[in-house]
């Protein structure tokens, strides 16, 4: 494993992602790994001769009722998703080749790496019940978001100093639609979580509280949640879809593509323009940060995820 000793020079980072609320990130993102498995078994005649085969899928299937066994004995914030990749070519086959893809994600890095153990538990286990053979390959990980209450501070600061953007009576129709196209308790319950309770906007137009933003789940991953490992960090929501719209959906992905995403986008620049004239400004506020760094990694360093 490749280590990094985190920190360097004066570096820090600051990130934007589009959202359906202004959000200064102060923790959040899962962390993951990314896994493959593949077994191997003997050929046979289903029919004819079953008892000369070694069905691999027999294995992915056992597998995979192993891992469903242990969702009762990890921690209930922890998810782990899987899709079979090769099931085999014919049902009159025994299948020679066999191969599944599992996440495993978790708030801390830590139990990512515990529960990722016993998942490959679950598959040499089902080798060994099918008479195959495993392989398996990590082929990626990230790590959650690493806090810093300076780089926070800072940025909600930034959101408050900064205007958002007016809308036009049509960019608002077209918030107003897509809102309208989501289930009723899902914007509900948007709206419950931001604190965002008029029922007459479809953009969120107010920073979250401090409080609510300190614990608003971001339960996605991604390889940003590395980079807060490494130097000083903030990450950036800013209302670029209307309120409820989740990520990886035709309604994020029109709004993104239209004005309700550019001025949602147009916002979060001038937050990050104005966190960096304060950084070179006030040269303290980036040692501050840095310092909190150090604490928050002095015994706990970063290890790459991939191996």
């Amino acid at each position: 494993m490749a280590k990094h000793n985190a920190f360097a020079g004066c570096d820090v980072a600051i990130a934007f992602h589009p959202w359906d609320a202004n959000i200064p990130v102060y923790q959040g993102f899962l962390a993951l790994n990314n896994m493959r498995f593949n077994f191997t078994g003997i050929s046979s005649h289903a029919g004819q001769a079953p008892e000369q085969g070694r069905s691999a899928l027999d294995a992915v299937e056992l597998a995979d009722m192993g891992v469903n066994m242990l969702r009762e004995h990890v921690i209930s914030s922890a998810r782990i998703h899987y899709i079979i990749t090769n099931g085999g070519e014919a049902p009159n086959i025994v299948p020679k080749e066999a191969a599944s893809w599992y996440y495993v994600r978790a708030p801390r890095r830590s139990d990512v790496e515990d529960i990722t153990n016993r998942v490959i538990n679950c598959q040499k286990g089902a080798a060994l019940m099918t008479d195959t053979t495993l392989s398996y390959d990590i082929e990626g990980g990230c790590y959650e978001i690493l806090p810093n209450s300076v780089m926070f501070d800072l940025a909600r600061k930034n959101y408050e100093e900064m205007e958002m953007c007016s809308y036009t009576k049509e960019e608002q129709k077209l918030a107003q639609a897509l809102s309208t196209s989501l289930p009723p308790d899902q914007v509900r319950q948007a709206r419950e979580k931001t604190g965002f309770l008029d029922t007459n906007a479809y953009i969120h137009n107010e920073v979250v509280a401090t409080e609510a933003a300190k614990a608003y789940p971001i339960t996605g991953s991604s390889d940003i949640g590395d980079v807060s490992w490494l130097m000083p960090f903030s990450m950036l929501l800013t209302a670029a879809w209307p309120i409820g719209v989740n990520a990886h959906t035709w309604q994020s992905a029109s709004a993104s593509g239209s004005l309700l995403g550019q001025k949602g986008m147009l916002y979060a620049a001038k937050i990050m323009a104005g966190m960096f004239y304060d950084l070179v400004k006030e040269p303290e506020i980036l040692e501050n940060a840095t310092a909190e760094f150090r604490m928050r990694t002095q015994d706990n360093p970063y290890v790459s995820p991939i191996k």
